[in-house]
């Protein structure tokens, strides 16, 4: 990155994930994290996540 450094989520901005639990799926290739989010949003665009866009038809 930039910086030259590894950022911390959060460490500026308070918006931080506290993760509640990792499952794995059946094939043991693929994890879902489950967070409590604090503060605004995880996306650098204030967005309460990264994943808002649609992909319309």
């Amino acid at each position: 990155r930039s910086r030259q450094e590894f950022w911390t989520k959060g460490l500026t901005s308070g918006n931080v994930q506290n993760v509640k639990e990792i499952l794995y799926d059946c094939d043991a290739d693929t994890l879902l994290v489950k967070v409590e989010q604090v503060g605004a949003g995880a996306c650098h665009t204030g967005e309460r996540t990264c994943f808002f866009r649609k992909i319309e038809k």
